[in-house]
C-alpha cells in the first residue's frame, strides 16, 4: 500500500508539473503590453496620493509576480501554463506629461522612468537586478511629442524633447553615436517606427498613429515580405482625434486658437479640432484593406481596457484592435484603482493563434494578479 501511494504521489507531482508548464518552455511567446504611464503625475493608490513612479514600480511588480502565475483555463492560448518570463514588454507612450499645472519637466520623468524601468527591462545601463532584463520596445505618446514641439498652451520650459529623443535614442539609434541629444530632436526627422519579426510574426512600431508617412515607410519595409503575419503598435486608437492631426488652417502652426496639435503628419481633413475626421480614417482603412497581413492593432491614449473590432469608415475591414488602461490616467481605474490592468499576450506561433488576457493587477490592493476580459485571435 505504502508503494503504491508513493506511486500516487508521484502522479499526482506530474500532473502538476505537466499541468502548470513555463508557456515560453512550451514554445509560446509571451509579451507584456501596456501604455500611458505619466511620470509627472500623482493619482490615490493603496491608502495614500503617489507620484507615477510608485505606481509604476508597483506595475513592475507585477511583471515577476505575472512570471509565476498560471494562465487561466479559458481556452486560449497557453491555458493552465504558467506564464514565465515575457520575451519583451511593450508601451505605447505617455512616458511624461507637462500639460496639467505644476507637473515636472520632461527630462525629470524620463529620468525616473529609466531608472524604475531598468530593473527589470533593457533600457540604458540599467543596474544588475539579478533578473534577466527584458527587451522593452517603446513609441511615444502625445505628450511625449507635444513637450518636444510645443503645445496649444503654453508650458514652461516651452519644449523639452528628453523623453521624445530617449524613446527615439532607445528603439531607433542602432550605435551610440547614432542617439540624439534632447536639444537636437527635431520630430519632422526623428520619428519612431521600426519592425522586427520573431517567431515568423512581424512586430510593427508606427509612432503616434499610422499616417503617411508611416504607410509610406512599411510599404518600403515588408515589400519583400507580405505573407508574414503583422501587429501594429503605436498610440492613438484607429479612429484618432481631430486635434492630434496637423492643423489645416493658415500656416499649419501649433496655436491656441485653432487648437492642433500638429502630432501626426496628415493634414486634418476637418477645421476644427473637436470634429471627426472621418477623411484620415478612411485612408487608414484603405491602407488596412491593402495589407490583409496586418492581423490587430493595438493602441494606448484612450485609457481603458477594451478588445474590439475596427470595421473602418465604410466597413471594408474587420480588424481586431485591443486597447490598453493606463496606470495613471485611467478612465475608470483612475476612480477605482481594483480595475488598473495591462495586457498579457501569449502567441502559438505554430497554429498562428493569439490570446491577449485583460491582467488585473491591483484587485486587492495589494499586490496581486487576476483575470480580466479575454480575447483570442486566428494571425
Amino acid at each position: 500500500m505504502a508503494k503504491m501511494k508513493r506511486y500516487l504521489t508521484a502522479a499526482a507531482a506530474l500532473f502538476v508539473f505537466l499541468s502548470f508548464t513555463d508557456a515560453r518552455g512550451r514554445g509560446y511567446l509571451n509579451f507584456i503590453y501596456c501604455s500611458d504611464v505619466h511620470y509627472g503625475l500623482e493619482r490615490e493608490f493603496r491608502g495614500g496620493v503617489v507620484p507615477a513612479d510608485s505606481v509604476s514600480r508597483a506595475m513592475i511588480e507585477a511583471f515577476r509576480i505575472l512570471e509565476d502565475t498560471p494562465l487561466p483555463d479559458d481556452g486560449g492560448v497557453a491555458a493552465g501554463n504558467v506564464y514565465g518570463s515575457p520575451d519583451f514588454v511593450i508601451c505605447t507612450g505617455d512616458i511624461a506629461n507637462r500639460m496639467e499645472d505644476g507637473v515636472q519637466p520632461a527630462s525629470v520623468s524620463w529620468s525616473m522612468f529609466c531608472r524604475d524601468w531598468s530593473g527589470y527591462c533593457i533600457i540604458g545601463d540599467g543596474p544588475d537586478s539579478g533578473h534577466d532584463r527584458v527587451p522593452l520596445y517603446l513609441v511615444p505618446g502625445n505628450h511625449d511629442i507635444s513637450d518636444a514641439i510645443g503645445y496649444t498652451e503654453p508650458l514652461t520650459p516651452e519644449r523639452d524633447a528628453s523623453s521624445a529623443a530617449g524613446i527615439w535614442n532607445h528603439n531607433m539609434a542602432e550605435t551610440p553615436s547614432d542617439t540624439i541629444p534632447a536639444d537636437r530632436f527635431d520630430y519632422s526627422m526623428h520619428k519612431t517606427h521600426y519592425t522586427f519579426v520573431k517567431d515568423s510574426i512581424r512586430f510593427v512600431f508606427m509612432g503616434m498613429w499610422p499616417d503617411s508617412i508611416m504607410r509610406e515607410w512599411y510599404e518600403k519595409e515588408v515589400a519583400e515580405d507580405r505573407d508574414i503575419p503583422a501587429l501594429i503598435f503605436t498610440h492613438d486608437p484607429p479612429e484618432a482625434e481631430a486635434k492630434h492631426f496637423t492643423n489645416p488652417r493658415g500656416n499649419h502652426g501649433i496655436n491656441s486658437v485653432d487648437r492642433f496639435q500638429n502630432l501626426i503628419a496628415d493634414i486634418s481633413s476637418v477645421r476644427y479640432a473637436d470634429g471627426r475626421p472621418s477623411g484620415n480614417w478612411k485612408g487608414l482603412e484603405v491602407f488596412l484593406a491593402s495589407h490583409p497581413e496586418i492581423r490587430a492593432y493595438f493602441h494606448g491614449d484612450k485609457n481603458y481596457n477594451e478588445f474590439y473590432i475596427w470595421n473602418g469608415v465604410d466597413g471594408s475591414i474587420s480588424l481586431p484592435v485591443f486597447r490598453v488602461d493606463s496606470p495613471m490616467k485611467g478612465e475608470y481605474s483612475s476612480e477605482d484603482e481594483t480595475l488598473l490592468s495591462f495586457i498579457a499576450v501569449s502567441i502559438d506561433p505554430e497554429s498562428r493563434r493569439l490570446t491577449a488576457r485583460e491582467c488585473l493587477w491591483n484587485s486587492g490592493q495589494a499586490p496581486g494578479v487576476s483575470w480580466g476580459a479575454t480575447k483570442t485571435i486566428g494571425l
